[in-house]
């Protein structure tokens, strides 16, 4: 196998517009990974978040461009939690989910995860492949009558918050109850506080602003 240069633990991570952060590589592993999963006839579609980071700004138009030149669609979630990337991956029937964050890092980090059909962390067979692609360079481009389409889903906010108040059991709510909620300025400033208040509770929140 081709030695691993972009792939940790965790996806790929590092400081914001220095390697392995930067837009050309980005736009080379949207390419790649939307090669690796173009399979079967069917119209393909890869799901897109991010948090909060002004970073995301760079890399989410770079992965959108590198995934509709191999001829995948993309539909852009805007900023959720990486666990509404899966739940989205799965409810939308995608090819393929891709969070850009870097969790607990600083600030000035990024990274990009990737998710498969099933909402799963990629095998390192597959990261592999797709790393194999990105450093060879034999991306096959679309034709341009097959090249994808980006849109945005404007309801995804709506579609995780009832996914996750349906984890709750239903008999149950927060009435009476003063939730303190820290959101950090992370992915979850608008979730965390809506479920929590369609739940009945009574919120005081932080870092509620992006």
């Amino acid at each position: 196998m081709t030695q691993r240069i972009y792939f940790g633990t965790d996806g790929i991570r590092g400081k914001a517009n220095t390697i392995p952060m930067t837009t050309d590589i980005a736009l080379k592993l949207g390419q790649a990974a939307g090669q690796v999963f173009l399979r079967g006839e069917h119209r393909h579609r890869v799901i897109i978040a991010k948090d909060t980071r002004l970073s995301g700004y760079m890399i989410e138009p770079a992965l959108t461009a590198g995934f509709v030149s191999v001829g995948m669609d993309v539909v852009l979630v805007g900023p959720m939690p990486t666990p509404a990337v899966a739940m989205l991956t799965r409810s939308l029937r995608a090819d393929l989910g891709v969070m850009i964050s870097a969790s607990h890092n600083p600030y000035y980090d990024n990274g990009i995860k990737l998710f498969d059909p099933d909402g799963m962390k990629l095998s390192d067979e597959t990261e592999g492949a797709i790393e194999a692609l990105m450093q060879n360079g034999n991306v096959l481009l679309a034709s341009p009558d097959k090249l994808g389409r980006a849109r945005r889903l404007d309801d995804a906010k709506g579609r995780y918050i009832e996914f996750v108040k349906n984890t709750f059991p239903k008999q149950l709510r927060l009435d009476g109850l003063k939730i303190v909620i820290d959101c950090a300025h992370g992915a979850a400033y608008q979730i965390a506080p809506s479920v929590l208040f369609e739940l009945g509770g009574r919120n005081y929140t932080f870092g509620g602003e992006p």
